[in-house]
C-alpha cells in the first residue's frame, strides 16, 4: 500500500511538469500518451526513481519515449514508401501481363469462325449455359416461322469451339416394345 500512495504522490507532483515537457515537443494527444508511458515505466522501475528531484528522471524517460516514437514514425514512413514502390511495380507488371494476355486473347478470338466466336463469347462472357447460345443462334438464323425449313442446329457446327452436347431427346432411345 505504501508504494501505491507514494506513486500517486509522484504523479500528482510531477505529472503536470512531464505533460508540459511533452507538449513543448508535440501535440496534445501525443503528449498525453507520453505521460502515460512515462508513468508506466516509472511504476515498473520505481526503485530507480530518486527521492530528490524525481522530475529529472521522469524527463529522461519522456525524452526516450519521444525518441522511440520518432524512430517508429520513421520506420513506418520508410515501410510505407517501400510498400508503395512495390505496389507500383506490381501494378505495372500486372498491367503488362494483362495487356499481353488481352492481345493474345483477341488474336485467338479473331482466328475463330464468326459463329464459333459468338458461341464462345456468349458462354464465357455472358455467363450463358451451353443451351443458351445454341438456342440464341438457332433463333437468329431462322428467317421466318411459316413455311421455312428449320436450320441445322448450332451444336454440330460449333462443337470444336465449345463442347456443347446435343439435347437428350435427339439421342436414340431404346425401344420399349415387348419382344415377340
Amino acid at each position: 500500500m505504501h508504494d501505491r500512495i507514494a506513486f500517486e504522490r509522484l504523479f500528482a507532483d510531477n505529472g503536470p511538469d512531464v505533460l508540459a515537457y511533452a507538449l513543448r515537443r508535440g501535440d496534445r494527444a501525443t503528449a498525453e500518451e507520453v505521460v502515460a508511458e512515462v508513468f508506466v515505466v516509472a511504476w515498473r522501475r520505481r526503485d530507480r526513481i530518486p527521492e530528490r528531484e524525481p522530475v529529472l528522471r521522469l524527463y529522461a524517460v519522456a525524452r526516450r519515449v519521444l525518441a522511440n516514437g520518432r524512430r517508429a514514425a520513421r520506420r513506418r514512413a520508410a515501410l510505407t514508401a517501400a510498400m508503395s514502390v512495390l505496389a507500383r511495380q506490381r501494378t505495372a507488371d500486372s498491367r503488362g501481363a494483362v495487356a499481353g494476355g488481352v492481345e493474345s486473347l483477341r488474336d485467338a478470338l479473331a482466328a475463330l469462325r464468326p459463329l464459333d466466336r459468338e458461341v464462345l463469347m456468349l458462354t464465357a462472357w455472358e455467363g450463358s449455359t451451353a443451351r443458351g447460345p445454341r438456342s440464341c443462334l438457332d433463333a437468329a438464323r431462322r428467317p421466318c416461322t411459316r413455311g421455312c425449313t428449320a436450320p441445322v442446329p448450332a451444336w454440330p457446327r460449333n462443337s470444336r469451339a465449345v463442347a456443347i452436347r446435343p439435347p437428350a431427346r435427339n439421342r436414340r432411345q431404346p425401344s420399349r416394345r415387348a419382344p415377340r
